[in-house]
This record gives structure tokens, sequence and C-alpha cells, in this order.
């Protein structure tokens, strides 16, 4: 038996299943009826073909990305130790009984979900399956999901975080994880303000202007202030990534940080890893050594204002 097929033959055991693009344009050709293709036009039935081929693409997607997470929670039930420790990522606080478990599950395949809240500075973080991918495999979990899921309009609300900073059209702003899904930075650029866009994923980075993707040209750029819109609660390492962009700041600079995870909102996702609870804010805050300028809080729309405490 040759490699492939043995790859082939443990893939299906185990429910995944390797999809090429080209299958998918095979089984939308096959699944049109003689009659329709009588009616159609070439061009008809090319657009056809190629709407039921990525329609096709994505449910397989979606079922090969629900199917890996069902095995990786199958294994981790198995495997669990409930005399582990765990560790707060925030404030550094270890235990076991003193954390208190939030379940829920992944609307978008992402299986079931087991949080913990800090009883020292009140952050609920986790799934733990989530945080201990390595960056590489934690790309590839949203490059998937990308292609499989469409994220909501943003503009009003990146908008309105913008405007928090209370900028000057002759100062230089960063929306960091911009995004496909909002039209912010043409909005603004057309408003004449400089602003200029990060988005570390190429597929939600598709069709965006002004945008960067190399975390190593933000590192020598300095901008009179930072926003961001529901990206705070998707970061693994919170507390550096803060350190990392109050150092792009200039001299007197302020971030804009919103999300709803300031309360435990929206957490039928695995991609939401932090909800900053009552003392967090002010943790995590101390020990990335920025200082909380303001918070605002209306309804849904949640913003930590910050700049550098060095500074």
């Amino acid at each position: 038996m040759n490699i492939k097929r043995t790859i082939y033959n443990l893939l299906s055991a185990l429910g995944l299943h390797t999809v090429k693009e080209c299958l998918t344009d095979r089984m939308a050709v096959e699944a049109l009826s003689m009659d329709t293709i009588r009616k159609c036009s070439t061009a008809q039935i090319q657009d056809i073909v190629s709407n039921s081929s990525s329609e096709l693409f994505t449910n397989l997607l979606r079922h090969q990305i629900a199917s890996k997470w069902s095995i990786i929670d199958h294994l981790n039930k198995r495997i669990h130790d409930s005399t582990t420790d765990l560790k707060c990522p925030i404030c550094g606080f270890s235990g076991h009984t003193e954390f208190m478990p939030y379940q829920s599950y992944c609307i978008f395949g992402g299986g079931s979900l087991i949080r913990y809240q800090c009883p020292q500075c009140d952050v609920i973080f986790g799934d733990n399956k989530m945080l201990s991918l390595s960056d590489a495999e934690l790309m590839q979990e949203y490059e998937w999901h990308y292609k499989a899921y469409k994220e909501g309009d943003s503009t009003d609300s990146e908008i309105r975080a913008f405007h928090c900073l209370n900028p000057s059209k002759d100062g230089v702003y960063l929306n960091y994880g911009a995004g496909s899904w909002s039209k912010s930075v043409s909005i603004l650029r057309g408003q004449g303000w400089n602003v200029i866009a990060y988005e570390p994923h190429s597929s939600a980075a598709t069709g965006v202007n002004n945008i960067l993707t190399s975390r190593d040209d933000l590192r020598e750029m300095r901008f009179d202030g930072i926003y961001s819109n529901n990206v705070l609660e998707h970061l693994q390492r919170p507390i550096d990534e803060l350190q990392f962009l109050s150092g792009l700041l200039k001299d007197g600079g302020t971030m804009s940080h919103v999300t709803p995870c300031f309360s435990y909102l929206y957490e039928y996702t695995r991609f939401h890893l932090f909800f900053y609870l009552g003392r967090s804010r002010l943790v995590l805050a101390k020990r990335s050594d920025v200082e909380i300028v303001k918070f605002i809080s209306d309804g849904e729309f949640m913003c930590c204002l910050m700049r550098n405490a060095k500074k």
C-alpha cells in the first residue's frame, strides 16, 4: 500500500478528508441536470458551476474543521487530568479548585469550550486547546475560519473607536487587526485622516487598500494613536501584545481598544480567548506597562483608552 493511500485511510477513519477545489468543481458540474444545461448559456453555466463549487468547498471545509475539533475534544476527555493546576495568563495566580469553570460550545465547528475565571483578577480565559496552539497553528485556524465563515461589518464601531482617540488631522493612526469586513480605513482616509491598516491574516486582508501584513513593517513606524475593534479578546498573549503596541506610540499617543468582551459576551466562539471582567483590566494594564486613561461603556460598545506609562 502506498503512502498516499495509507494517509487517506487514516484520515477517513478519523472522519477527516483532504478536499481539492477541482473536486468541488466536478461535483458541481455533476449536480447540474441536463435540462438546466440546455436552458443556460455558456456564461450562465460557468457562473452556476463557480457558485456551486464555492458553496461545496465552504461546506466541506466547515465539515473538516468540525471533524478535527470533535476528535481533539474526544482525545482531551480521555487524557484530561482533573488534578492539574491552572495558571492565570494575566496575573499569574495558580491553583485549581479556586477557578470558576464556564462551559460553552463553539458555533463555528470548534467543539466544546471550557474557560476559567481567575479568583484574583476576575479575567475569564480559555479554552486551553486554543491558548496552547503555536503561532503557526493559530494562524492556520484563522485562515480556515475566514475561508469558511464571513465576519459582520464592523465599520461603524471602528470609526467610533478611532474618534475616541480625539484625533488630529496632522496625526498618523493605525487600525490594528483591520480585516476586510470593515470600510473604516477607506472612509477615514477619504475624510482626510492619515490612517493605516494592519492585518496579519492574508485571507482577512483581501481587497483592503493601505494595509500592512508584516509585523516587521510596524516596528519601523510610530503612531499618534492606535485603535482596534474586537481584537483584544483574540490575543494569545495580550500582555506582550499591548507592550508591543504601546512601543509604537509617539510621546503622548493613545490606544483605543474596543470589545464587548470586557463583559462575558459572545462566548460561543473558540477564538475569544479572554474576557476582561472586574479587576482584570487594571491588572492587564499594569503588567503591560500602560495606564488606563478612560473606560467608556455604552451598551455593547466598550472602549478602553490606554497610553504608555513610561512615556
